[in-house]
């Protein structure tokens, strides 16, 4: 029998765990893309982006922050504006992500998502949504 260490993964492992994943999906959908993003401001700061890709016709936010001092400003919109236009020029028809009822529910909301499923409770109190959008 294979011998095996489990440890804390690193940035370093899970940036191969996400690419090992990755390779894994394109044997079943080839067509893929990276649709992630950084955003800094004048100083080089990061300040916001997301973690996002698209398979085939969907495109997914896996993760979307803003800085706290940066929201309300718009950047979150702007963000999402910027990952629904480069998956729709890739292809996607629609995007499909998910947000705990502490995060950014409304947000979502207000930009056409609709929720799609919920587990509430999900964290102590805290519900967490799954929503999804048509491109």
């Amino acid at each position: 029998m294979r011998q095996y260490v489990f440890q804390p993964a690193g940035e370093a492992e899970n940036d191969a765990i996400h690419a090992g994943l990755r390779a894994y999906n394109r044997k079943f959908v080839p067509d893929t893309g990276d649709l992630s993003l950084a955003v800094k401001d004048a100083d080089g700061r990061v300040v916001g982006g997301c973690d996002a890709f698209r398979m085939g016709e969907l495109a997914f936010v896996d993760v979307l922050w803003v800085a706290e001092d940066c929201r309300g400003t718009g950047l979150g919109g702007c963000i999402l504006d910027q990952v629904e236009a480069a998956g729709a020029r890739q292809g996607a028809r629609r995007v499909e992500l998910n947000t705990f009822s502490f995060q950014a529910p409304g947000f979502y909301e207000k930009r056409g998502y609709r929720r799609i499923g919920a587990l509430e409770p999900a964290v102590g109190e805290y519900g967490h949504f799954f929503y999804a959008k048509e491109l």
